[in-house]
């Protein structure tokens, strides 16, 4: 079996509010890589947010693309999941980079997924990927593995901006190995090794990801076991502990 790095889905979710700098932090420190979600605002800065609104996951309510960095950074991100965390904070992308520099130790430690791409956003997030040094441990998700014409314009950003193409089943894996934009292959579906060797024989790295991996240890195991580069979950200290023992 390699040893693939674990994603943690939004960061250490389970125990922390998810999307903060404190659940990004305690999965960062355990070696992990973190999923995050990023959107435009209304003044066209990014944040990392999951929903189109704020109301799930903050004190607040309004959509994400209507509201000012000013009236996102004033809500508590925090209290809806315990009181304890009272005062947790909306990310802004340039914060959660610092906390990936500062924090992270994976070789891979960072997957953006895109739910929305605004003007300047692919320029705002190269640059501050290469002021950083981590154009080498993130990959890009969302929009991009959904769009070869995104991956390109992101190619167009910058050659080393790591895009994913995607495989829903094992019938799309050839096409996603054959994207000229792409190094990596968000997967979508249970992989088996020869699947992961066709993958890395064209040269693309693995995500696996997908509900019926996300969700279940068991094929989180299956897909490390398979060689898979990277796993997503929903479970990342879970899998931590199976894979240590």
């Amino acid at each position: 079996m390699t040893n693939p790095i674990i994603i943690a889905h939004r960061g250490l979710d389970e125990t922390y509010p998810e999307n903060t700098i404190i659940a990004f932090k305690a999965a960062l420190e355990m070696g992990m890589a973190i999923e995050i979600d990023v959107r435009g605002t209304k003044d066209e800065e990014l944040v990392v947010i999951h929903d189109d609104t704020v109301e799930r996951t903050t004190a607040g309510e309004g959509r994400v693309a209507q509201m000012t960095l000013a009236e996102l950074k004033a809500l508590d991100a925090g209290s809806w999941w315990n009181k304890k965390f009272a005062g947790e904070r909306i990310p802004t992308l340039y914060e959660t980079f610092d906390a990936v520099k500062q924090y992270g130790t994976a070789e891979t430690t960072l997957i953006i997924e895109m739910k929305t791409l605004d003007p300047g956003s692919i320029e705002k997030i190269c640059d501050g990927l290469a002021e950083r040094g981590l154009l080498g441990s993130t990959v890009g998700i969302g929009i991009i593995h959904q769009s070869v014409d995104v991956r390109r314009r992101f190619y167009g950003g910058s050659p080393d901006f790591q895009c994913a193409s995607v495989a829903n089943t094992a019938a799309e894996l050839l096409g996603a190995i054959a994207d000229p934009y792409s190094s990596w292959i968000y997967v979508r579906y249970l992989m088996n090794a020869e699947d992961v060797l066709t993958a890395h024989d064209g040269g693309k790295k693995v995500i696996a990801s997908g509900p019926d991996v996300m969700e279940d240890v068991d094929n989180m195991v299956a897909s490390a076991n398979a060689g898979a580069d990277t796993i997503m979950a929903y479970h990342p200290e879970a899998l931590h502990k199976r894979l240590a023992t």
